[in-house]
């Protein structure tokens, strides 16, 4: 997965397009996120094979925060 790609995840779930995106360290909740939203982003990062939890995600609700979750769920995943 590529933050790209995960940016894309959430501006679906959230009913986004990527333009309407806010910026990757901007508060999430701010502009529309909820808690279907955030489950969704789960299960489609489980479904690609990164593990992550939903209170990992909604701790900290910016794609920064979320980008540095996966990317460490991957690498303790590939070890």
């Amino acid at each position: 997965m590529t933050k790209e790609i995960l940016r894309s995840l959430i501006a679906d779930s959230m009913g986004l397009t990527p333009d309407e995106m806010p910026g990757d360290d901007e508060d999430l909740v701010d502009y529309g996120l909820h808690s279907i939203a955030v489950m969704q982003v789960v299960s489609l990062c489980q479904q690609s094979g990164v593990e992550v939890t939903f209170p990992e995600l909604i701790a900290t609700p910016t794609v920064d925060a979320w980008w540095r979750a996966l990317s460490a769920a991957d690498r303790a995943a590939a070890r």
